[in-house]
């Protein structure tokens, strides 16, 4: 049995190209706050079929469809208010949608950002919070975006940018300290949740996991690590690895818990499937995974220290035969 965990299937934000467009940062055309607090959207427009099937994928959404014995098609307009924000060229937009009604909570609304070229759409962002600003700078031909998430009472804000498919944090990047803020000593096992928030890469995130699963190996330390991730369009994705020590030997067991929308035969209905998968393994190797390494197959060194966004940790059974990839 094999189970590769990293790599196109669990890519979260889709490719939404800008092909030849230089990153850079310029004025923008229509600067404007999108609040929470308020029932409106600035430049209020109707509620384009193209952004109604994006957001029935939404978990929080599909969710509370699924409650009420909803189907796609049956989606409320009520739940949603949405504002448009000019680019400044001819049938092309940003559309902002914020849920309303059922969907709102204490001073925080669900948003979502999409690209909106005529009758098509494209979902850029979606995240929970008090309010969106769109700034005066732009960043590969999209405005920079700062959000504002209210939490027991304070707002903090981020700022997002356009990376070319989707807008992620400024300061997204690989830091597998961060792992560590997670950490929490438990009896004799090391163990951490990361948990991955709008806008920041899935890659990252890993990166963060995968070094600190293999410091825990490496220092023969039992550990306990689980990664939750999101796609945009409403799937979820659980990664669990524990180990222990049986009649002197290392076992490590994988989870794989997948949440996916399924379509159906019939347009209009969705569902959501549950898929887990359990895979045993006796051993890590960490691997080199830089370009012109596409069959992953050199071993790093283990007395070499290496950045953990270089590499990729496999999963051997007792055959020494791969059976995940992290």
């Amino acid at each position: 049995m094999r189970s590769r965990v990293c790599g196109a299937s669990l890519v979260l934000l889709g490719a939404i190209g800008l092909a030849g467009v230089p990153a850079n940062a310029q004025q923008a055309n229509s600067p404007a706050v999108f609040s929470s607090e308020e029932d409106s959207l600035p430049g209020a427009v109707a509620l384009p079929e193209c952004a109604r099937t994006w957001l029935a994928r939404d978990a929080h959404v599909s969710l509370r469809l699924d409650s009420l014995h909803l189907s796609l098609a049956q989606l409320p307009g009520a739940w949603f208010a949405a504002g448009g924000v000019n680019l400044g060229k001819p049938n092309e937009k940003l559309l902002v949608v914020m849920g309303t009604g059922e969907l709102r909570g204490a001073n925080t609304s669900p948003f979502w950002i999409l690209r909106w070229p005529g009758q098509s759409c494209g979902l850029l962002l979606a995240t929970t919070a008090h309010h969106l600003e769109f700034l005066d700078t732009k960043t590969n031909g999209l405005p920079d975006v700062q959000i504002g998430f209210a939490s027991t009472g304070d707002t903090s804000e981020h700022q997002y940018k356009f990376d070319g498919r989707a807008y992620m944090e400024a300061d997204d990047a690989c830091r597998p300290e961060h792992a560590e803020r997670f950490n929490a000593i438990e009896g004799k096992n090391s163990k951490t949740v990361l948990f991955q928030r709008p806008g920041h890469s899935t890659e990252n995130l890993l990166c963060e996991g995968r070094d600190w699963l293999w410091q825990k190996w490496e220092q023969k330390k039992p550990f306990d690590l689980k990664i939750k991730l999101f796609s945009k369009e409403g799937e979820q994705t659980s990664l669990s690895y524990s180990d222990i020590m049986t009649d002197g030997r290392w076992q490590i067991d994988i989870l794989v818990h997948k949440e996916i929308m399924d379509e159906g035969a019939h347009p209009g209905a969705s569902h959501r499937v549950v898929k887990d998968e359990l895979i045993f393994a006796v051993a890590v190797q960490r691997r080199f995974a830089r370009k012109g390494d596409p069959d992953r197959t050199r071993v790093v060194p283990e007395s070499e220290s290496v950045p953990p966004d270089t590499y990729e940790l496999h999963f051997l059974d007792e055959a020494g035969k791969d059976v995940a990839v992290l």
